[in-house]
């Protein structure tokens, strides 16, 4: 029963082939039989989410499109739902020519449309701008000098970025656009850890004017790792020492007795927006949204997602 309840919080908190991977690896005698399978499963899942990854990143390079796949390949082994792909320069050329090859358009939004991989059975989502609806919250100019070629578990190369600003998207993503901390974001910080070069990840995250959600996601992390651990990962100390704490979330989380997903407050996320408005890009794109909600359609999809977002448990 307890590994059921497990079970069912991995999947809550985004982390379900983890925790599958690592209780089949650590605990033979955990090998039931509908554990198995699941795994088995998820696993095989896992490898056609490389092979699409790397073929969108093909494609795209083969046309001289720069690009980026960014908060997806996280420095564990995972699953997601979806595959990101920011577009630095050529958007509509990049959607352009994926539906050439094959891919179906499922859904445009303002600044990103989504595309289906019939072959491997997932969603992928091209971004003009790192944004929610029509606001970006991160510039994507900022991040052009962090891509970086990398290999997958199938040996593929793909375009991708460097942990640093993998983990910055990460974290603005969590705070502004799902609203919410789940253990995923934990293993993908504490993972990273091994990777970053603090005085990069720091400058990265002044530069994104993401400095307060940075402060909030760090001081969680080093929480529970320390409610866990009894200690504080010396990268994430240096971090913290660098960049401040901000302790309003982590002590909302423990009053809460440590649940995941834990749901940002609306103060936190407040702050965090008001941060990210000292981007020219990001004042933009809010007078492109205050421009858009005159159309009754957009402004009733725009709401809709608003009210789910405020009451959801996971994403």
């Amino acid at each position: 029963m307890e590994l059921i309840r497990l079970y069912q919080l991995s999947e809550k908190n985004r982390m379900l082939f983890y925790y599958l991977d690592r209780l089949q690896t650590m605990n033979p005698r955990n090998r039931v039989s509908t554990f198995s399978s699941i795994h088995e499963s998820e696993n095989i899942k896992r490898l056609r989410i490389d092979n699409s990854i790397s073929r969108v990143s093909r494609i795209l390079s083969e046309t001289h499109i720069e690009h980026a796949v960014f908060k997806t390949i996280r420095p564990y082994r995972s699953t997601t739902v979806d595959i990101d792909v920011i577009v630095f320069a050529g958007y509509a050329k990049a959607v352009e020519t994926m539906q050439e090859a094959g891919y179906s358009l499922v859904v445009q939004g303002p600044m990103s449309t989504t595309i289906w991989d019939r072959d491997n059975g997932i969603g992928i989502d091209l971004y003009d701008q790192i944004a929610v609806s029509s606001i970006t919250y991160i510039d994507k100019r900022k991040l052009i000098d962090s891509i970086i070629e990398k290999k997958l578990t199938n040996n593929r190369p793909v375009k991708t970025l460097k942990p640093e600003a993998d983990l910055i998207c990460i974290i603005a993503h969590s705070i502004v656009k799902e609203q919410m901390y789940t253990l995923a974001e934990y293993y993908t910080f504490i993972y990273y850890l091994k990777q970053i070069d603090v005085e990069n990840f720091v400058r990265t995250a002044e530069k994104c004017n993401i400095k307060h959600a940075t402060k909030t996601h760090a001081a969680i992390t080093a929480f529970l790792h320390c409610t866990a651990h009894a200690t504080v990962p010396d990268t994430l100390k240096k971090i913290l020492d660098t960049i401040g704490e901000e302790d309003f979330e982590a002590a909302r989380l423990q009053r809460e007795e440590f649940e995941t997903p834990h749901k940002y407050h609306p103060i936190t996320i407040g702050k965090s927006l008001i941060e990210m408005m000292k981007q020219n890009e990001t004042r933009r794109s809010l007078a492109k949204q205050l421009s858009n909600m005159f159309d009754a359609k957009f402004a009733n999809d725009f709401f809709r997602k608003l009210v789910d977002h405020a009451f959801r448990e996971t994403y």
